[in-house]
């Protein structure tokens, strides 16, 4: 059963990283940090990150409330995996 998102307000950063022509992944680069609004603001976010290196391989760290989370804000402990 999915967890139910909390409604308090709460902070949460993102932070980015690729991989270079070489394959190899360039440090974490931080994307800044919030008051947690809603999930809807927070993917939008990470689309616009994310947006600039399209045709990499993609990690976005979302830290919520001193978790890892998923896209949907779903504690995980894993970072987000694109492409």
């Amino acid at each position: 059963m999915p967890r139910i998102l909390p409604t308090s307000k709460t902070d949460y950063s993102l932070e980015i990283r690729f991989k270079d022509s070489q394959g190899k992944w360039s440090p974490w680069i931080n994307k800044g940090k919030g008051l947690f609004q809603n999930i809807e603001i927070v993917q939008l976010q990470i689309r616009m990150i994310s947006a600039p290196y399209k045709g990499n391989e993609i990690e976005v760290r979302f830290e919520w409330n001193g978790w890892l989370c998923d896209y949907s804000g779903q504690p995980t402990g894993e970072v987000i995996k694109l492409k």
